[in-house]
C-alpha cells in the first residue's frame, strides 16, 4: 500500500481490538481501521465510519456523512476543517457497489488487479459526547468514475498511491491547491469487479461468502437493506484494511 501504511502497526491494533480483524460487510456507524499522521509517524486508530464534527450537538448528529465529495471539501462547513488539519486513509481489500441493470441492482465487488488492496482518502475529526467520552469518526472521500467504474456508478473512494498517500498525511500541507489535485479517479485498467450475491444487502451478513463470484442470474433477488445516498461505497475490513 505504500506511503508508510505498512508500519503504521495495523496488526497491533487487531490484536488488541479482533473485531476490527476480516470483515466482509462493513457498515456505516460500525469501526473502521483508518490511518493518521501523529508526531511524523503513520498509526492505526479505529474509527466510527460516519463523521461527526466537533461542533456538533448531541442531539442533532448529522446524518450521511460517511463519505466525503471530493469537490466540497474545500468549501462546505461540514469537511473544510478536519479536509485542513486532520486526513487519514483507510485500507481496504475491496469495496462493493451496485450496478444498475434491467430494472434491478446487482451488487459487485471491486479489488485491485494485483490483489495488494487500496488506500483510500479519508478525513476526520474528534467529537465530544454528552458523557464526556472522545468519539473519532471518519469519512472516505469520493471522487468521479474512472472509465471502468462509470458503468457500475457515477462516484468511487478517492484511491491513493504511495507518492500520494504520503502527501495526503502530511500535516504541514494544508492547502486545497495542492491536496485537491491528488483526489482524482485512479485508472481503470488496474481495477477489476465481479458479481456477487444479493446477501450482502443485509448487515447481518458478514462472512467470506460475500465476495464470492456469483453469475448476475443465479444471485438472490432479496430486498436491498443497505442503502446509501449519494455514493454506495461500502468499503471491507480484513486483517490489514477495511473490507475484504
Amino acid at each position: 500500500m505504500g506511503g508508510g501504511v505498512e508500519a503504521a502497526g495495523i496488526g497491533d491494533l487487531i490484536a488488541r481490538r479482533p473485531e476490527l480483524g476480516s470483515r466482509y460487510n462493513i457498515r456505516p456507524t460500525q469501526k473502521v481501521v483508518v490511518i493518521v499522521n501523529e508526531d511524523g509517524r503513520p498509526v492505526a486508530r479505529p474509527m466510527r465510519w460516519g463523521l461527526i464534527p466537533s461542533w456538533s450537538k448531541a442531539d442533532k448528529l448529522p446524518r450521511n456523512t460517511f463519505n466525503a465529495r471530493d469537490d466540497r471539501l474545500a468549501s462546505s462547513g461540514m469537511w473544510r476543517g478536519p479536509f485542513k488539519r486532520s486526513r487519514g486513509v483507510v485500507p481496504a481489500t475491496g469495496f462493493f457497489e451496485w450496478k444498475k441493470a434491467d430494472g434491478t441492482k446487482q451488487p459487485v465487488y471491486i479489488t485491485p488487479k494485483d490483489d495488494q488492496g487500496f488506500t483510500f482518502a479519508a478525513v476526520y475529526d474528534s467529537w465530544i459526547n454528552e458523557h464526556g467520552e472522545t468519539v473519532e469518526s471518519c469519512a472516505i472521500v469520493t471522487t468521479g468514475p474512472n472509465d471502468f467504474m462509470a458503468s457500475i456508478h457515477d462516484r468511487m473512494p478517492a484511491i491513493l498511491d504511495e507518492e500520494t498517500v504520503a502527501l495526503w498525511l502530511d500535516p504541514s500541507t494544508t492547502e486545497a491547491d495542492s491536496l485537491q489535485p491528488i483526489l482524482v479517479p485512479s485508472p481503470g485498467e488496474l481495477m477489476k469487479a465481479h458479481p456477487v450475491s444479493t446477501r450482502v444487502n443485509s448487515y447481518k451478513n458478514d462472512d467470506a461468502e460475500l465476495v464470492k463470484s456469483v453469475s448476475a442470474q443465479d444471485a438472490d433477488t432479496g430486498p436491498r437493506q443497505l442503502v446509501f445516498s449519494d455514493s454506495e461505497n461500502s468499503p471491507q475490513n480484513t486483517p490489514d484494511r477495511p473490507g475484504k
